[in-house]
């Protein structure tokens, strides 16, 4: 993994957007003073690609970038090459919020394809496994971050080897394992059916005998019942024919019933029909004994239409005449609607001019109130640019004010960012003219800071009680402006009033004027003329005229009325005579259909006497022999009973017969899964040997052993550097157990050094012969991460140390790196001293700045 590019904003230390481009050198410092943000840098590697840093959640976020009202997020953007390729890492945290990260890699294109899982998590294990490293590996081998040079040789024996493993890329072994586990517990489980199937079968075999006697018991008795029955089949058969024939004798026998209901039903009728006939009979003879008086009425009532004949011609007349009235009498009715309807109208308008009488001192008295009112509203409303000025003014002091208390925040956060700043150095420079800063001369700065920031919120306090008493009067003008737009709204209706007021006044005043001119003159002439019914004078000499001539007809109308009912009355003679008439000649064919019908009903009646004795004889007969048959029911549930039971012992053969059949395709199915168990056995011994080789005490372990004196060879390069030959490390694998009756070794991965021709444990070294150990043995993990096959990882980054050595050791640290350089693409060291800036091809500046820390990259 090669680092390309960093891109920074409101991390930790950095506020500004920072970016840092990798690809201008190959080994570099990084040096800045005390809180400058050397150790952040290397921290927002680790926070981006592992979600690590020294501070976590929302403590990475730059404290400025915090605050509510700017809320920016910390974010971190990192390009690194691996393997041939380009990646991109970018992780964003808000406040308060969940972490945002994705993950990226450079398309044929040149654009970017998304790598990003659906979750937080599922990204980090994606960028894990593109690495194939995690971060305490990271940290263990490629990063010295500061204060953990010891990270690797602290660890227990066991954490070192698990470490160790990780550098080499042992996890694809442990891989291996699950696999082998995961398919020896596919095998077992097999196991675990066959061996059921197994017993399943000898379970089965062992009834072999017992299914033989059960079928031979069931084939007895299905042939017992089969006989039983045959037997009952035949008597049902026979009972059934015998069924049939009572049922065809029933048959015959409801035929017989139908034919007598239907004899009885003609017959009935030919008694209605002749009943029918005879009341006929009746009625003719008694119109024909009433001939004489039907007659004389008919000759009167042919008089009486007659003499109404005459007088609908004389009412003809009349009503031609009567018609001629309707001319005048429309022409006078007319006349008498227009005077009335003008005359109605007048008196409408005498009613409202009354009205308006009455109601002209009220209205010119709102006249004179809404003047009045309009003339108080136009006096208030000259105060509005007075008030208007006065808010003005208020508001501008207001800003004023509101300008100067934000200085003094920004002011005030920075004066506190600085002393906090001075209180967490101890024994450094000063950040401001970098010299030697003594603890008195950083309490007096400190102080001073204190005062300066104490008369600036003091300050800060007097503009926010100045704030609430502007307010106050801003609100007590704004409150009297608001009641002058109330004014200026009143103002608009009473003017609206006054002028609505004035012109209903005027208009009154007109029409009482009118009304004295015209209107009363017209309506008592109108009153006049209706009272005298003296309008339409030529229409009503027509009337009189036409009155005259129909007096002269003596047209009497109810004289008419009563012929015309008298006529009506007698109407019923001339529908009698008609009947009379009929009635004779009907008569006598009448007669001899009554003479037909009364033969035809009693040679009808003889028949049916006749069918109903013998109808009862055979219905005696049958129930007879009804009485006498068995239940064929019964006889049908018995054999169906038996039948049932034959039939379910049959199955029951069936069964038996195929549990004894089968049997023989059981022996064959147990050999084969014995052979199938064998199998199985074979490959579940197999993979236990191949989870034991797997394992952390097997081929890995090998492979450590292998490991570790290559490892020891860089280790000691760089320590015979270090210490001019005087240290030399091993490991010990093995150690005693503290039971001196143990035979056996304990594992182990102990950190032994010879020095001075004596051998002592890592854990009895100090100072900086420590360092010098944990330097060489983190040097020799990174340089064989840096040469692992499928995941090297090529960047050193040391930030750690080179202050507990003196002159000459720091020397032989800068030949130790100097001579590890070829095996790395990106070497990076933090150094705090000026001597060691020059030992390096390019220098990383660091800086602390108002608007946070900032990079700058300077060629030496």
């Amino acid at each position: 993994m090669i680092p390309v590019r960093l891109q920074i904003k409101g991390f930790l230390s950095y506020y500004d957007p920072v970016d840092l481009d990798f690809t201008g050198f190959d080994m570099a410092c990084i040096s800045g003073s005390n809180g400058a943000g050397k150790s952040s840098l290397l921290d927002a590697i680790t926070w981006v690609l592992f979600g690590e840093a020294r501070r976590n959640d929302d403590a990475v976020i730059n404290h400025r970038a915090q605050s509510p009202k700017i809320n920016k997020p910390a974010e971190v953007i990192m390009d690194f090459d691996y393997e041939n390729a380009r990646y991109r890492v970018q992780r964003m945290k808000y406040k308060g919020k969940t972490t945002t990260l994705d993950f990226f890699i450079r398309a044929e294109d040149e654009g970017w394809r998304p790598l990003t899982e659906a979750t937080l998590r599922a990204t980090e294990e994606r960028i894990r496994q593109t690495l194939r490293l995690d971060y305490e590996t990271f940290i263990n081998a490629s990063f010295f971050l500061q204060g953990k040079a010891d990270q690797f040789a602290q660890q227990r024996p066991a954490d070192r080897k698990r470490i160790l493993a990780s550098i080499l890329g042992l996890e694809v072994w442990e891989q291996y394992k699950d696999e082998a586990l995961k398919r020896r517990r596919t095998r077992e489980l097999e196991l675990a059916n066959v061996e059921g199937i197994l017993a399943e079968y000898a379970s089965e075999l062992n009834e072999e005998q017992d299914r033989l006697a059960a079928l031979k018991a069931l084939q007895q008795e299905h042939e017992t019942q089969n006989a039983l029955a045959q037997a009952s089949k035949q008597i049902l058969d026979q009972q059934r024919l015998i069924a049939d024939r009572l049922e065809s004798d029933k048959a015959l026998l409801e035929k017989q019933s139908i034919e007598i209901k239907r004899l009885k039903s003609e017959l009935d009728q030919k008694l209605d029909d002749l009943r029918e006939r005879q009341e006929e009979q009746k009625t003719f003879r008694l119109q024909i004994a009433n001939e004489v008086q039907i007659r004389a009425g008919h000759a009167a009532w042919l008089e009486q239409q007659k003499k109404l004949t005459e007088l609908d011609a004389q009412a003809v007349n009349f009503h031609q005449h009567e018609s001629k009235r309707q001319a005048p009498l429309l022409k006078i009715e007319g006349e008498r609607a227009s005077l009335q309807a003008e005359f109605n109208a007048l008196s409408s308008k005498e009613a409202e001019i009354a009205s308006l009488r009455s109601r002209l001192p009220e209205l010119q008295k709102q006249v004179e109130e809404a003047k009045q009112a309009v003339a108080a509203d136009e006096a208030q409303l000259q105060m509005r640019a007075v008030l208007e000025k006065d808010m003005q003014d208020l508001q501008a002091e207001k800003a004023r004010a509101k300008a100067e208390n934000a200085v003094l925040k920004v002011e005030m956060d920075e004066l506190a960012d600085h002393r906090k700043e001075l209180q967490e150095i101890h024994g450094a420079n000063c950040p401001t003219c970098e010299k030697p800063l003594q603890e008195t001369e950083k309490q007096h700065i400190i102080n001073d800071l204190t005062a300066r920031g104490t008369q600036k919120a003091e300050i800060y306090r007097k503009n926010l009680k100045f704030f609430e008493g502007v307010d106050a009067q801003y609100k007590e003008k704004e409150t009297a402006l608001a009641s002058l737009q109330r004014v200026e709204a009143d103002l608009k209706l009473q003017q609206r009033l006054f002028d609505s007021k004035s012109e209903e006044l005027t208009r009154s005043q007109a029409d009482i004027e009118k009304w004295q001119a015209d209107g009363l003159k017209r309506i008592e002439t109108l009153r006049t003329s209706l009272k005298l019914e003296d309008f339409a004078a030529d229409a009503r000499a027509a009337l009189a005229e036409i009155d005259k001539e129909l007096k002269k007809l003596g047209y009497d109308a109810a004289a008419h009325a009563r012929a015309r009912a008298a006529e009506e009355a007698g109407r019923e003679y001339q529908a009698q005579l008609l009947s009379l008439e009929q009635a004779r000649s009907a008569l006598v064919p009448l007669e001899r259909e009554i003479e037909t019908l009364e033969k035809s009903v009693d040679v009808s009646e003889k028949h049916l006497q006749t069918l109903e004795k013998e109808y009862q004889s055979a219905s005696q007969k049958l129930n007879e022999s009804l009485a006498a048959s068995p239940d064929l029911a019964e006889l049908q549930r018995t054999y169906r009973d038996l039948q049932e039971q034959v039939n379910s012992l049959l199955t029951k053969v069936g069964y038996a017969r195929n549990r004894v059949d089968v049997l023989d395709d059981v022996k064959k199915q147990q050999a084969a899964k014995e052979e199938e168990k064998q199998e199985i056995l074979k490959q579940v011994a197999k993979l236990k040997m191949l989870e034991k080789a797997f394992g952390k005490d097997g081929i890995p372990a090998l492979l450590i052993e292998q490991s570790l004196p290559e490892i020891e060879e860089h280790a000691n390069e760089v320590l015979d550097r270090l210490s001019s030959g005087m240290m030399r490390l091993t490991f010990a694998t093995q150690r005693e157990y503290r039971d001196s009756k143990r035979e056996d070794r304990k594992e182990t991965l102990d950190i032994m050094i010879s020095s001075s021709a004596e051998e002592r444990a890592y854990e009895l070294f100090s100072g900086g012969e420590a360092f010098r150990i944990n330097f060489a043995l983190r040097l020799a993990l990174s340089r064989m991460l840096a040469h692992r096959a499928g995941a090297r990882l090529s960047t050193l980054v040391i930030d750690e140390g080179f202050g507990s050595q003196d002159a000459e050791g720091r020397q032989r640290l800068i030949e130790a790196i100097n001579y590890v350089r070829d095996e790395f693409s990106k070497i990076i060291v933090i150094t705090h001293l000026e001597e060691l800036k020059d030992a390096f091809s390019a220098r990383i500046e660091i800086s602390k700045e108002s608007n946070g820390s900032q990079v700058r990259v300077v060629a030496a």
